[in-house]
């Protein structure tokens, strides 16, 4: 496969992942607004996951990043669509969606 190609599924797969992520934290916000009292013991297992999730997709991106460089340098015009869809996700990855969802 080639690089360019695998550029864009990675990222793909990272949309995916933020995508789940954010629907997650969706469900658990009204859940929590529903509920009378909070463990807090959750609470901090839901922060470490936050940061797990952005280190994983963060790590994502940039192996994106990386593999549509490679693909630019081999002088394939497809790699610039990885490298924009992996700039796209790092940046998504700071962006709390979920906040927005109706």
């Amino acid at each position: 496969m080639k690089k360019g190609v695998l550029s864009i599924l990675i990222a793909t797969i990272g949309f995916f992942f933020t995508y789940k992520y954010h629907t997650l934290m969706y469900e658990i916000q009204n859940s929590l607004i529903t509920g009378k009292e909070i463990n807090f013991l959750f609470i901090n297992d839901l922060a470490s996951f936050r940061k797990l999730f952005k280190i994983v997709v963060i790590i994502v991106s940039l192996l994106s990043f990386y593999l549509g460089i490679m693909s630019v340098l081999k002088k394939s015009k497809i790699g610039i669509v990885g490298i924009i869809l992996a700039s796209i996700l790092f940046i998504s990855v700071f962006i709390n969606f979920w906040k927005y969802f109706i």
